[in-house]
């Protein structure tokens, strides 16, 4: 068969090397080679990182193996998830392979529950053990062969020659590259020179853990631009700079300062951070089904019917809703939702005297502090904290609202259908999924675990954490920072310290990485765009042929070779960033399986 190159080891670089040793049944011998300079895991989960940051996604809800419900077409090879694996095989591993902090990570791996999030680093062990376990079951004809490096260009020819430290000719390519650093953008840039002109600090956005906060003296303010998923490893990271503690009493957090605190001025254009994750009640398969974007709904779903499509969506969340909050009500149940799926809302609402207040408000779930008046801010974001922090507590099988906005976050699959079956036009494509409900999305359900919400409560009511009324901006003085809210301008913060509290979007443009960069050059990789009337949108994304992965030269030429996934084509793939879960047949290993199948046809 020849060899094979997957360049980035992270999750998705780890499935693609399984998924092409446990799908090769030819009798030829395989070469496979993985290159990635941080090591299997990649840097983002590194073990050697700080053990502050943490997972976002429930420790049964973790894995890197396919299962019994796999239907790509793929070969399935069951492993433990990362809560299985912290109990059984982890302890082992740590003592025979991890020398540097590894009294902590026992403590972690006997200490985690099904429902608790990991540190990063720990979920980068499981990746690591993960590469080991592969590595010692390969069938006698495969070789697999890791190179701690980083590939710097490629040269196509009748084979791919690949430029590391060394060169190495191999047959096919899978970019699994994850994410990188990109050039500043002319405001990056200006911060940046302000920056080093008058011995501030200004931090471009890039994962938090890699972050020095050396620069921040004791006592010294902080500006946080951006509250999203980042933005909580700060809520860890600072703190703990400072030498302050969280400390918990009676299911609540509070914070013990050191002294050395300064404050941390905190603002976005909506002003309030991502809502919590819901208290996890669900055993791995038991995410929800869709009621109303049926697989036969779908395919009838045409073109220009985008908004119907997201409609729908969202009135399978409220279902969730109502089935949870009228339960214990005098109203018939059953009989109201099968109204509610088959009527207008208000019809049904009416129909059934279902009172206001139980009623679910979407606008007060994507965007609540939209009424509230600039001066009454900071008050408003103390309740909006206290009030998500009680409902993600609920559980996401017993809270209303925990459970419809879980059940929006796993209604992921009629989504990636629309996508897959171009079943958008190209403006639905651009302003209804990308521009109205991808950040929707993120803020309702992309959220950190409920400790750092209790965690930046404390801050908050410790007086640490100093909420900017929405639409933050942020200027030069002569010789600071100065951060403020245009709706409310006369309240304005200074610093000498800058933080992006976000980490890189993908971006083909701007990308500083070096192999994309040369390939770039080579004019082997185009950006995604879509065309919008007359105007053309870059998504950010590599461009890549939908069914097979492959990639699609500047010439728009198919490169049968080469193929990407994961990361560096999101913006034409959606949610690449996400974790995989077990017993969903995840997309993960779907794409995975499509390109090695179409490799190995």
């Amino acid at each position: 068969m020849g060899k094979i190159a997957v360049v980035g080891a992270g999750p998705y670089g780890l499935i693609m090397l399984d998924r092409l040793v446990q799908n090769y049944r030819e009798k030829e011998n395989l070469e496979i080679l993985s290159f990635d300079p941080d090591g299997p895991g990649g840097k983002v989960w590194d073990p050697q990182q700080t053990d502050t940051v943490l997972m976002n996604s429930v420790t049964e809800h973790v894995t890197l193996f396919t299962d019994d419900t796999l239907n790509s077409g793929g070969v399935i090879a069951p492993g433990p998830n990362l809560y299985e694996w912290s109990k059984n095989e982890a302890p082992k591993f740590i003592k025979q392979q991890v020398e540097k902090n590894q009294k902590d990570f026992l403590s972690q791996a006997a200490s985690l529950g099904r429902n608790d999030c990991s540190q990063r680093r720990f979920y980068g062990l499981y990746q690591q053990w993960f590469f080991s376990n592969l590595q010692a079951h390969l069938p006698e004809n495969i070789t697999l062969t890791f190179y701690q490096e980083a590939v710097k260009d490629l040269i196509i020819e009748d084979q791919i020659t690949l430029v590391a430290n060394e060169k190495h000719v191999v047959d096919q390519v899978i970019l699994a590259t994850g994410h990188s650093d990109n050039d500043l953008s002319d405001e990056e840039q200006q911060f940046s020179i302000f920056a080093e002109e008058q011995g501030l600090t200004y931090q471009p956005p890039k994962n938090p853990a890699r972050v020095s906060l050396e620069n921040i003296q004791p006592n010294e303010d902080v500006i946080l631009r951006g509250v999203g998923l980042s933005f909580f490893d700060y809520i860890g990271l600072l703190p703990k700079h400072w030498g302050g503690a969280f400390v918990e009493k009676d299911q609540k957090v509070y914070y013990q300062p050191s002294g050395n605190e300064g404050k941390m001025i905190i603002g976005s254009g909506r002003g309030l951070p991502y809502h919590a994750r819901p208290a996890n009640q669900k055993k791995a398969g038991e995410d929800a089904q869709p009621q109303l974007l049926t697989d036969e709904r779908l395919e009838q779903i045409q073109p220009g019917e985008g908004a119907e499509f997201f409609d729908l969506l969202r009135k399978e969340a409220e279902l969730v809703y109502y089935e949870k909050k009228l339960a214990n009500t005098s109203i018939n149940v059953a009989e109201f939702l099968e109204a509610y799926r088959k009527e207008e809302r208000e019809k049904a609402l009416a129909h059934f005297n279902i009172p206001k207040e139980l009623q679910l408000d979407w606008d007060s779930l994507v965007d609540p502090g939209k009424d509230v008046a600039p001066q009454d801010f900071p008050e408003f974001v103390r309740e909006y904290m206290a009030k998500d922090i009680k409902e993600a507590e609920k559980g996401n099988m017993t809270g209303a609202i925990a459970s419809a906005l879980d059940t929006l976050k796993e209604l992921q699959l009629p989504v990636h259908k629309m996508i897959d079956h171009e079943a958008f036009t190209a403006k639905e494509y651009w302003e209804e999924l990308w521009k109205k409900y991808n950040p929707e999305y993120g803020f309702l359900t992309v959220g950190p675990p409920v400790i750092r919400m209790k965690q930046l409560a404390a801050l908050e009511k410790a007086g640490i954490a100093i909420f900017l009324a929405p639409d933050m901006t942020v200027e030069r003085t002569e010789s600071q920072f100065v951060a403020f809210s245009k709706q409310n301008e006369a309240v304005k913060y200074s610093a000498n310290h800058l933080i992006e509290a976000r980490i890189p979007s993908t971006n083909f443009r701007r990308t500083l990485n070096p192999l994309i960069q040369a390939l770039k050059k080579r004019g082997y990789l185009a950006p995604h765009t879509v065309k919008v009337e007359n105007e053309v949108h870059e998504s950010g994304a590599i461009l890549v042929s939908r069914s097979t992965h492959q990639v699609i030269d500047q010439k728009n030429k198919i490169l049968e070779k080469l193929y990407c996934y994961g990361v560096p084509v999101e913006g034409l793939d959606w949610l690449n960033a996400s974790t995989p879960r077990p017993k969903t047949s995840d997309r993960i290993f779907e794409m995975a399986d499509q390109i090695v199948l179409s490799i190995y046809q």
